[in-house]
């Protein structure tokens, strides 16, 4: 930091919070490679990347001096110590465990004011500055776990680690904008520290879904919409059939396909997808009902033991005979009852999809 002139107290912040840091993480890094059973030569270079690393990418991405971790050697001198404290000393159990997930909340909070704080004295936009206080926190874990060949931590389902980081950078950015730069190099880490607790102690996690895109869902919902406008603009012209016994069946047919949505969410398909299909599946009923007649009829044989056709469009109607309904009334009959009208829905979706295979 000789290169920028700053405030004595503040830079005696940044130097003890800095190599405080070193020696945990050297210690942490040395424990977990003894854990993966590496030798000597491995505990080195795991207390070398978790506690150096982080600085390191912030020093090469500031480009201004040499590296902290080359012209000031006791970094070094820390990180190899606390390879050696590991090495000598096998750290293990709950309590451990405690100390390690607490001593990492610590040493991101400090080093994520340090980052920052680094920045600021070389004069970075805000936006680099905390970048360089996030890289600073969490560099480290990150080189050192591609090394150990696992995926970094940071990443997925996992306690928060950036999001404390950016919070401890917009407390020392704001501080410094305020003109009370050491208050926030004291403060920021105390809230990243919080925050991080949080994470461990509440179960906060970052979510991670996958198939989460608001964007593609929302298409696809303005995409069924647009098909039951067009489906409504279609049947204006059906004039043959008094129009609420023609809302009536469409709505019973509706409501069917709504519960075979809710059906197949509940087995584990996406909402928007069982959406389009069964718009697609109404459209195409609607616009091909004389096709459709006659894939029902071998349907309701097995169920009714006699043949019908149907039209929902009520484009065309025959006669009533005297031997028994009409297609109409059989029709009818079907959509009055929820669960003659879902079997009749399903064993039409699947001849369906059996012919668009």
């Amino acid at each position: 930091m000789s290169v920028v002139e700053m405030d004595p107290l503040i830079e005696s912040l940044y130097y003890w919070s800095d190599i405080i840091g070193v020696l945990l993480m050297g210690i942490i890094g040395g424990t977990m490679a003894r854990q993966r059973g590496y030798d000597i030569v491995g505990f080195f270079f795991i207390a070398m990347f978790s506690s150096l690393g982080g600085g390191m990418i912030r020093d090469v991405l500031i480009n201004r001096g040499t590296v902290a971790a080359m012209s000031q050697p006791e970094y070094l001198y820390l990180a190899f110590t606390g390879a050696i404290i590991a090495r000598f000393v096998y750290f293990k159990g709950k309590t451990w465990d405690y100390v390690q997930s607490h001593g990492d909340a610590v040493v991101s909070a400090l080093w994520a004011s340090t980052g920052a704080l680094k920045a600021i004295a070389y004069g970075l936009p805000l936006i680099p500055c905390i970048m360089m206080g996030v890289f600073t926190a969490t560099g480290g874990s990150m080189i050192r776990d591609i090394a150990m060949g696992r995926e970094p931590a940071v990443f997925g389902d996992n306690t928060p680690t950036v999001i404390p980081a950016v919070a401890c950078a917009l407390v020392v950015l704001g501080a410094d904008s305020a003109g009370y730069l050491a208050w926030g190099v004291i403060l920021g880490p105390v809230v990243s520290f919080v925050l991080t607790m949080l994470g461990i102690w509440a179960g906060w996690r970052v979510p991670a879904r996958q198939e989460w895109a608001p964007v593609n869902d929302t298409a696809a919902y303005v995409m069924v919409m647009a098909r039951k406008a067009e489906s409504k603009g279609r049947a204006v012209g059906r004039r043959l059939e008094p129009t609420k016994l023609r809302s009536w069946r469409h709505n019973q047919m509706e409501k069917a396909l709504q519960r075979r949505i809710e059906r197949e969410v509940r087995a584990g398909k996406r909402r928007a997808e069982a959406a389009i299909d069964a718009s697609e599946f109404l459209d195409s009923f609607n616009e091909e009902v004389a096709e459709m007649s006659e894939m029902m009829e071998p349907a309701v044989a097995e169920a009714e033991s006699s043949d019908f056709g149907v039209d929902l469009s009520g484009d065309s109607y025959e006669e009533q005979s005297a031997e028994g309904p009409t297609p109409r009334e059989l029709l009818d009959r079907i959509l009055a009852d929820d669960q003659l009208t879902d079997e009749l829905v399903e064993r039409l979706m699947r001849r369906y999809e059996k012919r668009d295979d």
